[in-house]
């Protein structure tokens, strides 16, 4: 009898302090989207560190929920954008590397997808996204081992986004969506030759707008164990 209460008072508190620490995770991730939303509107100084405190951030609170019962899938993923953003965001180096880490991450979110909707791969789906997608960097001529890395990653991402539309996660499925936009906005701002500078100028502004909070949705997503795994 004194072990259940005491399970009961362990479960209960551990509850409290996962409620809380997502309440705070919350508060500082829309003080550090707001302060960076206005520099970049304003164009008054550089954002980009904090921009990667807020990543840093998503990758800091998904561990300690993933501690606490959480889905490490989620971990594992934004940990990955989180290297990737130290290469294409602080550093500015290394595309293709930075491109794979992004690529990978995917592949963690599709065996979360791959689970939850009864191990459907969609695999002709995927490959007739890509070829799409070959077919029209071909009319732009980007057909360059980066161009059809990226085209390789935004298909499979696409996919992952449509298959991840029925699940029971809407916030899941909220988080890739604003990160597909994110992706779209990065792909309409590396074509400043083909779009007139006011949509650059958006596409810029927007790859951030969605990003952040694209990862706050996956990591709050997470906050509990996937129920593929609590069968196991």
């Amino acid at each position: 009898m004194c072990a259940t209460v005491e399970n009961i008072r362990n479960t209960g508190y551990n509850y409290s302090m996962k409620n809380f620490l997502v309440k705070a995770f919350i508060c500082a991730e829309a003080a550090l989207y707001l302060a960076f939303t206005v520099m970049d509107v304003f164009d008054t100084g550089d954002s980009r560190w904090l921009k990667f405190a807020g990543i840093a951030l998503c990758f800091v609170v998904s561990a300690l929920l993933s501690a606490k019962g959480g889905e490490v899938l989620v971990t594992a993923a934004v940990g990955l954008s989180a290297a990737a953003d130290i290469l294409l965001l602080i550093l500015d180096v290394h595309y293709a590397v930075g491109v794979m880490l992004f690529f990978a991450a995917q592949i963690l979110y599709f065996v979360r997808i791959y689970r939850a909707n009864g191990h459907k791969s969609a695999w002709p789906l995927r490959l007739f996204l890509f070829m799409a997608a070959v077919a029209a960097m071909a009319q732009f001529g980007l057909l360059s081992p980066l161009d059809l890395l990226a085209g390789a990653y935004f298909s499979f991402f696409a996919c992952n986004v449509m298959q991840a539309s029925g699940s029971e996660n809407k916030l899941f499925f909220a988080g890739l969506c604003l990160f597909l936009c994110c992706d779209v906005c990065v792909g309409l701002h590396n074509m400043p030759s083909a779009l007139p500078e006011w949509l650059q100028s958006a596409a810029r502004i927007g790859m951030w707008t969605f990003y952040l909070p694209s990862q706050v949705m996956i990591v709050l997503s997470g906050k509990e164990r996937d129920v593929y795994e609590k069968m196991q």
